[in-house]
Parts: structure tokens; sequence; C-alpha cells
């Protein structure tokens, strides 16, 4: 089932980090066969806490998410992005539904 990866950016310290995490992050989401789906954008919270931005990846599955997580080349890029952002980071399963 498809597995999607979604970067909840609640709050932002240090906005060039953040860019440079970006650059490092996300051609490894493509080496380990993700796509990167949402990218920062218009955004408009309806409810709930307030966010900056949003990404998601989407994965073949939850092992191929966890797999491309949990990977050495993620998290050497992650490291730049731990003091520098206060995210929430959920994997879900789903599928798109039938029109």
């Amino acid at each position: 089932m498809t597995a999607y990866v979604i970067f909840n950016y609640l709050e932002i310290f240090d906005e060039q980090k953040v860019l440079e995490y970006r650059k490092r992050a996300h051609p490894t989401v493509e080496e380990f066969g993700g796509l990167v789906v949402i990218r920062p954008g218009a955004l408009q919270v309806m409810e709930g806490q307030s966010t900056e931005y949003l990404i998601a990846t989407q994965w073949d599955s939850m092992e191929a998410a966890l797999r491309w997580y949990n990977s050495p080349q993620y998290q050497s890029a992650h490291k730049l992005r731990e003091d520098a952002a206060r995210v929430q980071v959920i994997i879900a399963e789903g599928t798109v539904p039938d029109a």
C-alpha cells in the first residue's frame, strides 16, 4: 500500500539551515524511490496549530518510506534540521480513493 511521509513545519528557527537541509534531503528521496508530492507553497490552516509549511513524499510502501527515513543518507541531512525547526513527521499508509 502507498505510504506518505508528511513533514509539518510548526516553527522555523533558522531558515538557512532548513534550506540547506532540503537541498541535501530531497535528492535522497529520489535515490530511494520516493517522490516529493507537496513542496512549500500557499497554505491556510483551517483548524489546529499554526504551520509554517508542509512537505509530503510518496512511497510504494511503509517499508520503503521507513527504509529511506532510517537510511544514513537521509539521517545525515536530518541532523542539519534538528536545531533549525520544530517539525512533526508522520508516516501514513493510504490510497487515493477512486473518483
